[in-house]
C-alpha cells in the first residue's frame, strides 16, 4: 500500500476526547497488496479475480488512521464493519474519521472511532464505514 497523510499533529491516548478529528489517511492498495488480503483470508472468489478491494481492509485502514494521529500501544476490541459498495484495486482510498466516544468499562478507558473509507473519485459515498473500540495495551493483564 502507498499511503500519503497530511500531519495533524500526535495526541495521546489519554488526551483523546469526543470529537477528536483524526484526520485523513490516504492510500492507494495495488492489485498485488489487494491479492494478499484476500489469500491471507482463504478466500478465492471471482470477485478476486476482478481485482474487487477486500472489504475487511477497512479495519486496517482504521487503526492505520487512528495510529497515524495518536501514537500509543493500543489494543483493538470491537469492530463494526459496514460496505456500501464495491471498488476495485489501484483506487485511491480516503479514509476520515473521529473519536465519538470515551468511556470506563472494567477499570480500563477506551475510545470509540468512526471512520468512513471513500475513494477519491466519489469522495461523498462511503466505500466503507467503521466503527472500532480501543483501550490502551498497557492496561491490558493489570490486577485490579
Amino acid at each position: 500500500m502507498n499511503n500519503e497523510r497530511p500531519d495533524l499533529g500526535l495526541i495521546s491516548f489519554s488526551a483523546l476526547a469526543p470529537g477528536t478529528d483524526l484526520g485523513e489517511y490516504r492510500v492507494e492498495v495495488s492489485r498485488a497488496a489487494n491479492e494478499r488480503y484476500w489469500r491471507a483470508a482463504g478466500v478465492d472468489h471471482p470477485a478476486l479475480r476482478d481485482g474487487a478491494l477486500y472489504p475487511p481492509i477497512a479495519a486496517n485502514l482504521t487503526v492505520l488512521l487512528f495510529g497515524a494521529r495518536c501514537p500509543d500501544p493500543v489494543i483493538q476490541t470491537r469492530q463494526v464493519l459496514r460496505c456500501h459498495r464495491a471498488a476495485r484495486s489501484d483506487t485511491k482510498l480516503v479514509t476520515t474519521g473521529r473519536v465519538t466516544a470515551r468511556y470506563t468499562k472494567r477499570d480500563r478507558v477506551y475510545v470509540d472511532v468512526e471512520a468512513t473509507v471513500t475513494t477519491t473519485d466519489a469522495p461523498t459515498e462511503p466505500l466503507w464505514t467503521s466503527i472500532v473500540s480501543f483501550t490502551p495495551a498497557a492496561t491490558v493483564g493489570l490486577a485490579r
